[in-house]
This record gives structure tokens, C-alpha cells and sequence, in this order.
């Protein structure tokens, strides 16, 4: 992404500070600059039942009240500057909207639809109960249903599974009930990597965050900028959404947008960089919606001072 000054028409950008929920504001740049789309995002709401964090699926929670259904296959690393994880990660999970899960006086979820024995690509995916979790409580004799999962701690292969760029991935079920026996596919893209800022970095809000990455960008690319919290239950919580709509391999934070980050009692922001291909689409016998999505994930800590 070539780099230059930034032209910013967006005085509604001031908006942010304290809202919970704004229009996107889009960032008017030069032609040789990067063309960003900037939102504040709503709180995360706490009485809801959470599958994964933000920064291991790349969904967000109002993604996850859109699409019922999610197809997931992600290559994550996590870098809090004393400390680096990697992990691949997939994931099927089809809410039942026909069987609502209430607590706090409200709906909070749905049970996961068992769909028989389920794979991606040649290598099974396991069915469990999933966690009833929710961002304050965690209940372990209570389950949300089933869901498939499989995780690759540090790049550890199990049953040959583990992201790589530029594979194409096939989900595949047997099928039970009212849904039939389906198979959908997605292309990852290519696994980026962070060059600059490092972890650990301290980020003036003074100053435009200057940003480099390795890796060609896939369908989308977007940076979450999240609370950090290691001791809660739900310890990432999205606070900004930049998107990138045009340019590769750098773009430039402006510190207008770092100034409206709401307060963080140590300083401490996870910047989740998230390159994905997504497709919206249907399994049989299945009413809701289906996101399927194969994403590279890079998160850092940084300080934001």
C-alpha cells in the first residue's frame, strides 16, 4: 500500500468518542494512499453465549447474530511481546434458531445442530458440547449443544490438519435431521505477517501508527482494535474497526483514530489484522444463513499511551 499524506474529510470522525455505534466513516485519501473505512463497534453484549473470541475466529459477535451458521478455517498467531502462540483453528457451528437458549431474562444463544460426522477436507472434525460461556459466567455442567472444532496448538499437526495458504478447503457432512448431506468450499488466502509496529511497541496517540505487513491481502482486509483484559472471561473486546478497501502490505493509522479509542486502565490494546476470504451461502435444509470463511490472523499487543 503506497503511503503519503493523508487528506481527512471526515470532521464526523469526532463522533466516535464516546459512541457505542456510529455510520462507518471513510477516510477521503489522496489516489496514492490507502483508502481506509473506520467505526466505532458496539459494546460487546455480556448475557450472550461466546463460541470463540474475536481474535481466534475473526467474527465478530454482530457477525455471529447475522449468521447463524459459521464455516470457519483460520491460521492464527498471537504475539503479546514476552510471548507468541500459533495455532490453525476450524470450526462448524449451525445455531438451531427453533431452539433458543434464555438466561438474564432473554434469549442468549441457541443449541448447535448435530449434523453427523462432519470433515474438513480429509480429516475428521471432532463433535463436542460446546461451553455455555458467556462474558461474565462460565458454566461448566450446562452445554450450548454441538459444534465440530479443531485446533493445531503451535503448529503441532493433528491428523494432518493445519492453515496453509492457498489450499482450498472443503467442509463436508453427513447430514442429520432436516439437514441433508452437504459440502462447501472456500480458498485461504495468504498467511500475513505484521512487519511494523513490533509487539510490545508503546503507540503515541499523538502520532499516525505507521503499519507493514507481508502477504498478499485476501477478499477482505480489516484491523480490530480491542480492549485487552488477560484475567476476564471474554478477555478481547473490539472497540474500532478499520477497513481496508484498497492498497496491500502497509497503511497509516491516523492519530485521530488512535485519540478516540475509549480509555483502557493500563494501556494495553490487542490490534487483531485479519485477511479473509468469505462467502454467504445455504446448506440443505437449513434455514439461516451460512458464512463460510478461511482467514490468516495476526494479533499484537501494543501499548497505547
Amino acid at each position: 500500500m503506497r503511503r503519503s499524506g493523508f487528506i481527512l474529510a471526515f470532521a464526523a470522525l469526532l463522533w466516535l468518542v464516546g459512541c457505542q455505534e456510529k455510520s462507518p466513516v471513510e477516510l477521503a485519501l489522496d489516489q496514492s494512499t490507502a483508502t481506509l473505512e473506520v467505526k466505532v463497534l458496539p459494546a460487546v453484549d455480556s448475557t450472550l453465549i461466546v463460541d470463540a473470541s474475536v481474535d481466534t475466529s475473526g467474527v465478530m459477535q454482530q457477525e455471529e447474530q447475522l449468521y447463524p451458521a459459521t464455516f470457519l478455517v483460520n491460521g492464527v498467531k498471537t504475539d503479546l511481546g514476552a510471548s507468541r502462540s500459533t495455532f490453525s483453528y476450524s470450526r462448524i457451528l449451525l445455531n438451531d434458531k427453533k431452539k433458543p437458549i434464555s438466561g438474564s431474562g432473554k434469549v442468549v444463544g441457541y443449541l448447535g445442530l448435530d449434523v453427523g460426522t462432519a470433515k474438513v477436507n480429509a480429516v475428521d472434525l471432532p463433535k463436542t458440547m460446546r461451553p455455555y460461556r458467556t462474558g461474565t459466567s462460565f458454566y461448566p455442567d450446562q452445554n450450548a449443544g454441538s459444534a465440530y472444532t479443531l485446533v493445531d496448538q503451535d503448529n503441532q499437526p493433528i491428523g494432518s490438519f493445519t492453515y496453509a495458504s492457498g489450499q482450498t478447503y472443503r467442509f463436508v457432512a453427513d447430514g442429520r435431521g432436516s439437514v441433508t448431506p452437504f459440502e462447501l468450499a472456500i480458498a485461504s488466502p495468504e498467511e500475513i505477517t505484521v512487519l511494523e509496529p513490533k509487539a510490545g511497541s508503546v503507540v503515541f496517540k499523538n502520532d499516525d501508527l505507521q503499519v507493514r505487513w507481508s502477504g498478499k491481502v485476501g477478499g477482505t482486509f480489516r484491523v480490530l482494535i480491542s480492549s485487552f483484559d488477560a484475567r476476564s472471561n471474554v478477555p478481547v473486546k473490539p472497540l474500532l474497526q478499520i477497513e481496508v478497501i484498497e492498497g496491500s502490505n502497509s497503511l497509516t493509522v491516523p492519530a485521530k483514530v488512535l485519540k478516540s479509542l475509549q480509555a483502557n486502565s493500563d494501556g494495553r490494546y490487542l490490534f487483531s489484522f485479519i485477511s479473509m476470504n468469505r462467502s454467504v451461502t445455504s446448506v440443505p435444509g437449513y434455514t439461516g444463513n451460512v458464512l463460510v470463511q478461511a482467514a490468516s490472523i495476526h494479533n499484537i499487543q501494543l501499548w497505547v499511551k
